[in-house]
């Protein structure tokens, strides 16, 4: 009867364990680290890398794109795609996420995108686009 009782909790112990590595297996696949698209806290940005070779390749005038997710102050994502085909720039701006933006896909295009350093702000700013607007890709603070 012992033997019985301590296989018994033995096999729960062993069952708490791997449930306890399934739960971070789970929390894992829910929160990847997004090594594919540069990622914005409010200034805080990973994967800057991507960006630097999105620049490297418009100049070379090479088709290109480049994804990023942009986070609102309150959390939310705001999530963007920029193609660069013939001198152009496409970009999609999905902001469904955003209980304070207009919570749809708006999509642009512009001729130009600038690097203007002011201090130790670099502002990423695209220019030129149809409408007359001018759209800010991203700030960054000592690049």
């Amino acid at each position: 009867m012992k033997k019985l009782l301590a296989t018994g909790l033995l096999l729960l112990l062993a069952g708490c364990q791997n449930n306890e590595q399934a739960g971070t297996i789970e929390q894992q696949e829910k929160d990847p680290v997004q090594t594919d698209r540069v990622i914005d806290h409010n200034g805080q940005v990973e994967n800057l890398e991507l960006l630097h070779q999105f620049l490297k390749d418009t100049d070379e005038n090479k088709q290109t794109s480049l994804e990023m997710t942009r986070y609102t102050i309150e959390g939310a994502q705001i999530y963007w795609k920029v193609e660069f085909e013939e001198g152009e720039y496409n970009i999609e701006v999905d902001n469904r996420e955003d209980n304070f933006g207009s919570k749809n896909i708006e999509n642009y295009q512009c001729d130009k995108l600038s690097k203007d350093v002011t201090g130790s702000l670099t502002d990423y700013n695209f220019e030129s686009c149809e409408g007359g607007y001018e759209i800010n890709l991203l700030s960054v603070i000592s690049e």
